[in-house]
């Protein structure tokens, strides 16, 4: 049987393999700078006051953000009939809805900054007390990696 097995071409056998595989990688650093302007008080005199600030895609050591970046801005408020607001960006206005900006592009390895003016509006017409009004309003920029 041991000469029919050698005579026929049956063989076996076993195969052992391994791979060894090694890389090394870094993570893209996104960068989103917001620089704001001083806190600003109404205090019921003027009917406008404005609030200006920019969002960057670099730091001060010029290092530029490495990713494609999407935000929006919301303005945080409680609801008050006789305030409103507008924001422009580098002079345009820009359309709010329920406080709300569209998703807008912050792109990578290009150097960009953009301008930001908040226009607060008091119209002592719609305000129906007497008491001040005591309110805090806060931006808030939401950002995410922009995806493709």
């Amino acid at each position: 049987m041991v000469l029919i097995l050698f005579f026929s071409g049956y063989s076996m056998g076993k195969e052992y393999s391994h791979t060894k595989i090694q890389t090394t990688a870094k993570i893209a650093e996104p960068i989103m700078v917001v620089e704001s302007s001083p806190k600003i008080n109404m205090d019921g005199e003027k009917e406008k006051e404005a609030y200006c600030f920019k969002v960057k895609n670099y730091k001060e050591n010029n290092a530029i953000t490495q990713v494609d970046l999407q935000y929006y801005i919301e303005i945080l408020s409680e609801t008050e009939e006789s305030i409103s607001f507008k924001l422009y960006k580098n002079q345009e206005e820009i359309k709010l809805e329920k406080n709300k900006t569209t998703a807008m592009k912050l792109g990578k390895e290009k150097v960009q900054e953009d301008c930001y003016q908040l226009e607060i509006l008091y119209d002592k017409e719609k305000n129906t007390t007497d008491k001040n009004i005591l309110q805090e309003i806060q931006i808030k920029v939401h950002s995410e990696q922009f995806k493709i």
